[in-house]
């Protein structure tokens, strides 16, 4: 038994480091977007990032083990604890934002978006705690909202 737990927890720790590198990708993205080459370098993280993801993932999908691929990882993690969905959401937010220029709360959105974090990753890991369900999807969706508001892409 202990074998399959030491597998599941090193499993999900390969599928968390494409996640990782795109947190890492996001975070320095608008320094590399400073000069062409940096552009470059950053179109070749991302292709690696999505090879990364494809590589972990069609193995998994294709061997006899249910509930092993990286999304079907990434959703229980997301069961588990509030900070896949909130990334995933803060970056689709901060990304995909519906108008340019929009940036409401200025440099204070930063800091505004630290504790935003900090209130929904120990909120919903209490929240949890006392058996109740927060769905993921409901994390996400406030994680879009305050990606767009607090740290959008100008």
């Amino acid at each position: 038994m202990e074998h399959i737990e030491k597998w599941d927890r090193l499993s999900i720790a390969a599928a968390s480091l494409p996640v990782a590198g795109a947190l890492a990708v996001g975070i320095f993205a608008e320094f590399f977007l400073r000069s062409s080459g940096g552009a470059a370098l950053l179109a070749g993280l991302a292709s690696l990032l999505i090879v990364a993801l494809i590589v972990l993932d069609v193995p998994a999908a294709i061997d006899a083990i249910e509930g092993n691929t990286f999304s079907e990882l990434l959703r229980i993690g997301g069961r588990q604890m509030a900070v896949f969905p909130w990334t995933i959401g803060i970056f689709a937010g901060r990304w995909f934002h519906p108008f340019d220029g929009l940036d409401p709360f200025g440099a204070q959105g930063h800091v505004a978006l630290i504790v935003v974090t900090f209130v929904v990753v120990v909120g919903s890991h209490l929240i949890r705690r006392h058996d109740h369900v927060l769905p993921s999807w409901i994390i996400v969706a406030v994680g879009l909202l305050a990606g767009a508001l607090l740290w959008p892409v100008g």
